[in-house]
């Protein structure tokens, strides 16, 4: 009976041993793999850039115009803002674009009194803008 008992513990230790291993294992993967999702994740955010839009605001004859509403919008994202005393903008985004693709396109629409409100397709990456506003024809 005492071979067939050390057999048994041996064979006991075995199995408890490749368990212990299996196990410490999965533990160090899913950690590694945690730790590299942080720092993908990390890496992307530091050098991903937010959105960003700067532009003008003109009327057909060269002139700016002022305090004009401007508006971009992609995804889920609305940004508004007015334009200067000069016509001057910029529109900023608060978050960075970093985990999905950014659009090909954001859709911009540019609004003033006196003015017919325009609206246009500007890529993603255009960084700057000018927009010229055509002046209502009011008739009594």
């Amino acid at each position: 009976m005492g071979p067939l008992r050390y057999l048994l513990f041996a064979a006991i230790g075995l199995v408890v041993a490749s368990v212990l291993f299996l196990g410490v294992s999965f533990l160090v993967t899913a950690n590694f793999e945690a730790g590299t999702r942080f720092f993908e994740r990390w890496i992307l955010r530091a050098t991903c850039e937010a959105f960003e839009l700067n532009g003008v605001v003109r009327d057909t004859g060269g002139l700016p115009v002022a305090y004009a509403v401007i508006e971009v919008s992609y995804f889920d994202e609305r940004l508004t803002t007015r334009s200067n005393s000069d016509g001057r903008f910029v529109v900023t985004a608060d978050d960075a674009i970093c985990d999905r693709r950014p659009p090909r396109d954001v859709s911009l629409v540019v609004m003033a009194d006196d003015f017919r409100p325009k609206r246009a397709a500007v890529p993603f990456a255009a960084g700057t803008v000018e927009v010229t506003l055509d002046r209502r024809g009011f008739s009594l």
